[in-house]
Order: C-alpha cells, then structure tokens, then sequence
C-alpha cells in the first residue's frame, strides 16, 4: 500500500508540470546500435540488443556500481556484492553466475577496447562509471561476434564531450555508510578532434564490518577526425583498495546483518590492485571499403589474501583487430561484407603463499601463465525494404601454458600446454509485418574456455593446468517480435539455449572461500525477456522490464564418499526465475527530475541440490535532480521502504555460507557543477 501511495503521489506531483507543456506527450528517439559491429536501428536488428542511455546511467545516479547502467534491462542479472574486492556479478540469461569475483561468460567493451582478457575473464574495476554515458548489451550467444565469453555483450561508451572548445565540470556526492565521491573532469573539441578527460576517487566505509574500500580512476577519450580517416584514442588507469568481509551462513545474518565472517577478519583478506590500459581505433577509406585497425595494451598487479592463500598477480596483455568492409548499395537497401581478424595475448607470473594470519607465509606456488588466441572470422548484413539479415562465424583458437618456477623434490614440475578451439555460427533475421511491429529470429552459439584462474585453482593443490575442466559450449535459438512508436518502444523474446559442460564453482573443506571448477553435463536454459519505453504525457515516462529463466541441469551427477549424487532436473543455482522492474520518471534530466524504481528479484536456489534459497525481494529506489543555473543538486534514497534481504549468493558455498546481505535504508545526496547545461 505504502508503494501505492508513492506512486499515485508522483503522479499528482507531475500534473502541474503536464499541464504547463505545449505538447500533449513527449516522444522517444529512434535509437541506432552499434554493438553488432555492423550499425542497426535498434527496431530492426537481427539479434536481441537492447541500449541504455544516459537519461537512465547519469542522471542522480551515485556511480557506485555497474547495476545503476543494468539493473532495467531484461535478461540481465546484476548482483551487487557491495564488496569491491570481488566486485559485481553479472549473468545474461542465467550465464555467468558462477563467478567468485569479476565478471566471466560475458564480453565486456569501453569505449571500442576490450576489459575482456584473452581467457574470457573481465575486470570492472577500471570502469569510471561517473563518466558513462551508453551502455549496449546482446543478450544471448554472440561468439561469432566477439569469441570467447560471449554468452552476452556489453558495450560501455563515455559521455560525448559538449560542443564548446573548453567544458570543465566537477561533482561532489556524500552517502550512508561512509560514501563519498569526487570526480572533476573536462571535455570539448579541439579542431577537427574531440576530447574528455575524467578522474574520481570513491571512498565506501562499508555497510558491514571489515568492507571498506578506496579506488580512484583517471579515463580519457580523443578522437580526430580528418576526410578520410579518423582515430581514437582511449588511456584508463585505476587502483583501488577494498576489504572483504566473506559470506555469511543464514544462522550467522540472524545473528547479525553487518558482521563479517571471523576467518575472513582472521586472515585479512580483501584486495589491493592497480591497472592501466591504452588503446588506439584507427577507421580509413581504403579502395572500395573501410579498414579499421585498433590494438591495446594493459598492466594489471594484484594482492589478494583469502583464507587459505595469499595471491600475488602481476599481468600484461594485448591484442590486435584487423577488420575491412565494403557495402554495395543504398543504407535501405544493401549488403556489407566485413571480413577480419584478432589476436591477443596475456601473460600472468602468479605466486601463492600460506596466508598466515594477513601476512605471507610459505610459498606454494609460483608459475608463468600464458594466453594466446588466433581468431579470423566473416560477418554478412543484407538489408532490403522490410528484411534485415545478420550472418557470420569465426573460428578461435587457444593455447594455454603454465611453466611451472615451484619444483622441489616434494612437489614436481607441472608445467603444461592446454590447447582449446571452436567454430562458431551465428544467423539472424528480421522481417516488418508493420512500420510499427517487426518480428526476428537468431541461431547462435557461445564458446568459454575457463579462465587461468578456474584452470590454476585445483583441490589437489598442484600447479600447473586442470587437466579436467572443460570449455563451456552454448547453442541458442531464439524468436521475438520488438516495435516502436512516437510514445512506446517494447521487445518481447523468447529463446532456449543448451549449455554443454557448464562450469560450476564449488568449496571444500580444506580451502573455504576458494572456488573451484567442475564441468556439469548439459544445462538448459529457456526464458522469456521483455521490455517497453512509455512516454505516458509530457515529461512523464515509464519503463519495465520482466525476465523468466528456467536454468536447469538436464545431466549432472557428481560423485562423492556416499557413491554418486545426481543433480539432473534441478535448477542451476545462482540464477533468479524471475526479475522484473518498474520505474516512474518525471521532468527532465537537465532541469528537474524525478524517478521512482521498484525491483523484483525471486527466490534464488543456492547450491546444486536446490536445498537452500535465498529469499525474493521487492526493492524500491528514488533519485531525484533540481538544476540551477550551472549546479545541480541531486539525491537518492536506495531501498526506501527498508527491505531485508540478501544482495548477491556464494554458489556453492562451504559451511552453509552462501549469502551476502544488502545494505537497509541508504541515502546521498550530492552536487554537480557544469560550466554550461547538457
């Protein structure tokens, strides 16, 4: 009832504001996608893509945590550990739960360059999100694409530069918990160039015991522009500090909320990181088409103490892209040929030590690991006047090799090459039955190695290489209908996808808090992703979104001392059958607005054998904005009605420990300083 009344508040509130405009309804701007490489409008293409602008990512939003970008698109699963030193969770499709700390099964790409390393891994710590301006997704496979960890695409973009020589900005924003966070910047064009410069510092004293953090970010974008030929230039670096305070078993919440676990306090975990990265597009005119160069380049150095180890990670990696096009025809009617290749390669000296007590003990491991992938691959679009078709494939090619530094006459040479490749497939159709209603379909499929990390960590504590994980292999089939008027934009999608050798995290005894790796048989997921944009009057705009995901295992059988146990038929753990979210947005961004978000999330099974789950939640969030002249002042309240229950699963998890309590009621407020409006 309480949600009722704020609802129907916010409405009243907004009816002086629809009187006193002109129009009777605002309208929605056709929206153009980038991420399929090939440029589409968003109601036409071939595969499910949805973007997310900065009216959504920007606009009195904290920049706290990559959900504030996500957390509206069906399809997308966004768990927010509000631990830095594990960082967010995000699945596509039920994909990608099994992640301990970063992000695995999904692409991740800023501003045209990878954050996806050569083994499928991502790191979002490097990502300001204080200076985000669009987001894109694919959900569903998409390896024919981007290769490795492609059961999803994200695509992030900094906000554009305004139009001025010289456009300096600051903000200042201060929360519960301890939050606090600076950010100055500064942007324009120079000639026939652009630039935006950023820097930020975050500070986050936790909502529970022992999860403090620090990180700080310095992005910048330049882009020049000459008749024929244009470059970008992207540099990012990023070092951060964070506390982990572990999972809790469901004895120890009830208990309390806010205690961090007492081996976790014991050991001192958490983690102490520093990256940075440049990389360089480069698109010209060649002969009947368009060549387009991009490479980059990162160092990466980690401290990471968990319970049973102390991990030290120093990494250099890399990669190349060659792509060339030509498109005979018209942009209505058309065919583009795109024809290229990537390379990249990463390079990781890892060491473990005893973790005794926070400080490093005897070492246990000590090796050289090294990614290389090779990937050509082709991609064909034909447009006519009411189909659209996307087909393509590419071929990967990885090479893993561990040579092991640790030999004594105790613990012998490990050291070995894995070798892992894949074809992948990919076609798309979309057909306009209306001006206002298209339908599509879409065979893809998916290819995920395991990471050097789920590959290193072994329960028998050798070096070297799991000689027994698997790569995870994805085929999907997909249908949808998706349209747009002047007032309302919705896609509907319904899709099935066979996951053979899933990669499931587990715990033991011997290492709690450490995850490793098994493959399960084949899992299936089948779901229905939907979404719609309403302008609803002037200034007043809704916006929902609903995901089904039946993840199952179809055969899974694990065996252990009592013989051998079987999983098939039961849910995969981690993944939520059903999220949907609602949101109320009223005024606009750059003089006043108002925005009042509800998010469902259902229970959520927690281990294999489905004997645990994590309670549903209902969570509603308000943000609002008042523009000055060249300030404004904004503020949100995050879970205003004080909702309990648990942000993100340890899947799997040793003892019982599998949840992560969210945060009660949490407040901020804060101030942005602009040298002229957006």
């Amino acid at each position: 009832m309480r949600r009722s009344f704020l609802l129907a508040a916010l409405i009243l509130a907004a009816a002086p504001t629809v009187s006193a405009q002109a129009t009777p309804r605002d309208t929605l701007t056709p929206v153009k996608v980038t991420v399929l490489r090939t440029p589409f409008d968003a109601t036409s293409a071939p595969l499910n893509v949805a973007s997310v602008g900065a009216r959504d990512i920007a606009t009195a939003q904290p920049g706290f945590s990559i959900d504030e970008a996500l957390g509206q698109v069906s399809g997308i699963q966004v768990d927010n550990r509000l631990n830095f030193a594990i960082g967010e969770r995000i699945s596509v499709r039920g994909i990608g739960t099994r992640s301990a700390f970063g992000t695995r099964g999904v692409r991740v790409i800023v501003d045209g360059i990878p954050a996806t390393l050569a083994d499928g891994q991502s790191a979002l710590s490097n990502i300001d999100m204080g200076s985000l301006g669009v987001a894109e997704i694919i959900r569903g496979p998409a390896s024919a694409l981007y290769g490795n960890s492609s059961a999803g695409v994200i695509s992030l973009r900094t906000l554009p530069p305004p139009p001025v020589a010289f456009a300096p900005t600051a903000r200042f924003m201060a929360g519960s918990d301890g939050l606090a966070r600076y950010q100055v910047g500064a942007g324009g064009i120079a000639g026939r160039g652009t630039y935006v410069l950023n820097a930020d510092r975050l500070d986050y004293g936790g909502y529970r015991a022992y999860s403090t953090a620090r990180n700080a970010h310095v992005n910048a974008v330049g882009t020049w522009d000459w008749d024929r030929v244009s470059v970008k230039l992207v540099a990012n670096g990023a070092q951060y500090n964070a506390q982990n305070p572990g999972s809790l078993s469901d004895s120890l919440i009830r208990v309390d909320r806010r205690q961090a676990y007492s081996n976790n306090l014991l050991h001192r975990t958490g983690e102490l990181g520093r990256q940075n990265q440049l990389g360089l597009t480069a698109r010209a005119r060649l002969g009947i088409g368009e060549l387009e160069l991009a490479g980059y380049g990162l160092t990466r150095a980690i401290d990471n103490p968990i319970p049973a180890s102390i991990i030290g990670i120093h990494r250099a990696a890399g990669g190349a892209r060659a792509t060339y096009s030509v498109t005979a025809g018209t942009a209505d009617r058309g065919i583009t040929a795109l024809v290229g290749g990537e390379s990249d390669l990463q390079r990781d000296d890892r060491r473990n030590w005893v973790n005794a007590n926070g400080k490093a003990g005897a070492l246990t491991l000590d090796q050289r690991e090294r990614v290389t992938s090779t990937s050509p691959f082709l991609q064909l679009s034909a447009v006519a006047d009411r189909l659209t078709v996307l087909g393509g494939a590419r071929y990967d090619q990885f090479r893993f090799a561990a040579q092991d530094h640790f030999i004594t006459p105790t613990n012998p040479d490990d050291s070995g090459i894995r070798r892992m490749s894949s074809t992948s497939p990919t076609l798309g159709l979309s057909y306009a039955l209306l001006p206002v209603a298209s339908i599509y379909g879409n065979v893809s499929s998916a290819f995920q190695t395991p990471t050097t990390t789920e590959l290193t960590n072994r329960p028998s504590g050798a070096g070297g290489f799991n000689p027994d994980l698997q790569p995870e292999r994805t085929h999907s089939h997909e249908v949808g209908v998706r349209g747009a008027t002047r007032t309302l934009s919705y896609d509907v999608a319904l899709y099935d996808m066979r996951i053979d050798n899933e990669l499931i995290p587990f715990q033991v005894a011997s290492a709690p808090d450490r995850q490793f790796y098994r493959n399960a048989g084949t899992a299936r997921h089948r779901g229905i992703d939907a979404d719609f944009t309403a302008a609803i009057a002037a200034s007043v705009r809704m916006r929902g979104s609903y995901s089904f995901t039946d993840a199952r295992y179809v055969t899974y059988a694990v065996a252990s001392g009592a013989g051998v146990t079987s999983y098939s038929t039961n849910r995969v753990p981690g993944v939520a059958p059903n999220i949907a979210s609602l949101s109320l947005q009223l005024g606009e961004p750059s003089v006043r607005f108002l925005s009042v978000e509800e998010r469902y999330r259902s229970n959520i099974p927690v281990n294999d054998a489905n004997t645990v789950v994590s309670p549903a939640s209902l969570v509603t969030n308000m943000r609002g904005l008042v523009g000055l002249g060249h300030v404004s002042l904004f503020a949100g309240i995050d879970n205003l009605f004080g909702a309990i229950y648990n942000t993100s699963v340890s899947i799997n998890g040793f003892g019982g420990r599998y949840f992560d309590p969210a945060a009660g009621r949490t407040m901020y407020a804060g101030v942005d300083l602009l040298s002229i409006r957006k």
